[in-house]
C-alpha cells in the first residue's frame, strides 16, 4: 500500500445505496466504443447509425414526427433531413395521416426493409466476431441486460 493509498474500510466500501461508478463508467465507455463500431458497421452496408435507427423506429408503426425523432435521438430539423436523404434513396416513404391534415407517417419501402435487414445481418456478424463466435457464454447474459435495459426505457417513453 502507497503512502497516499486509504485502507478500504466499511465504511469506505460501496453500499447498495451507492453502486459502484467505476462498474457503469466502464459498460457506458464501452457503449461508446461500440456505438463507434455500429456506426462503422451501418456504413459497411451504405447507411448510417442514425438512418438504421430511423428504419427502425419507422418499421415499427406509425409515430408522430416528434415520436420519431425521440426514438432516434435527433432533433427535428435532423430528422426532417434524415428523412429527406432516406426518401430520396428510396428506402422510406412519406404517407399522409387520415386524421391529421399537417401530419405525416414513415413507411419503410421494400428497399428500406431490405437495408435494415442488411444493416442488422452485418451487426450480428460483427458482434459475433468480438465475441469470437462465444454465444454460449455471451448471449444469455447480453439477452437479460438487453431486456432489463430495454423494459427500463419502454417505461420512461410512456411516462
Amino acid at each position: 500500500m502507497t503512502a497516499n493509498a486509504m485502507p478500504l474500510t466499511p465504511q469506505a466500501r460501496p453500499t447498495k445505496a451507492t453502486p459502484p461508478v467505476a462498474d457503469f463508467t466502464n459498460g457506458i465507455r464501452l457503449l461508446a466504443r461500440l456505438a463507434r463500431v455500429a456506426e462503422q458497421t451501418c456504413q459497411s452496408t451504405g447507411i448510417s447509425l442514425p438512418q438504421y435507427r430511423l428504419l427502425v423506429s419507422a418499421a415499427s408503426g406509425p409515430q408522430r414526427a416528434s415520436e420519431v425523432a425521440a426514438a432516434v435521438g435527433v432533433s427535428r430539423p435532423t430528422l426532417t433531413s434524415l428523412v429527406d436523404g432516406l426518401e430520396q434513396a428510396g428506402l422510406v416513404r412519406r404517407v399522409p395521416v387520415a386524421s391529421d391534415r399537417r401530419g405525416i407517417q414513415l413507411e419503410l419501402t421494400e428497399a428500406g426493409r431490405a437495408a435494415t435487414a442488411r444493416a442488422e445481418r452485418a451487426l450480428a456478424k460483427r458482434m459475433l466476431e468480438l465475441v469470437n463466435g462465444r454465444t454460449d457464454l455471451i448471449a444469455p447474459l447480453v439477452q437479460g441486460v438487453v431486456a432489463d435495459i430495454g423494459a427500463a426505457l419502454d417505461r420512461e417513453k410512456r411516462s
